[in-house]
């Protein structure tokens, strides 16, 4: 099998954007216990929503450089001002830190945006 140098380019391409994604653990209660789902991979420019709702988290993978999350809860993918967490989720910053367990006051999360910034 030959590789040309544009097929070279195009998978190499494809390994970087998938490197800007971030990975979390997500849980039913607040303080990350009872497993809602692991590995959930949010990628970059992207909201998905989840049919079971979680009320905390845990980040298990950093983002890309600059990479920022938005929560959602009830509006699912709705207008950014009305997340109800958001913040960086890459290792360049602070708000999230890897590994840490973080709660939306009670509320259930039930979609998740990522971001580049």
């Amino acid at each position: 099998m030959r590789f040309s140098i544009t097929s070279t380019v195009a998978i190499m391409g494809g390994l970087t954007a998938s490197g800007s994604a971030f990975v979390i653990d997500t849980f039913s209660d607040t303080n990350c216990g009872s497993v809602v789902q692991t590995g959930v991979n949010i990628w970059d420019n992207t909201c998905a929503t989840w049919p079971d709702g979680f009320r905390s988290f845990k980040i298990t993978v950093w983002g890309g450089n600059h990479q920022y999350a938005y929560f959602f809860a009830p509006d699912n993918c709705g207008s950014l001002p009305g997340a109800i967490a958001q913040g960086y989720v890459d290792s360049t910053t602070n708000n999230f830190k890897l590994g840490n367990c973080y709660h939306f006051s009670g509320a259930s999360a039930n979609a998740i945006a990522s971001y580049a910034g």
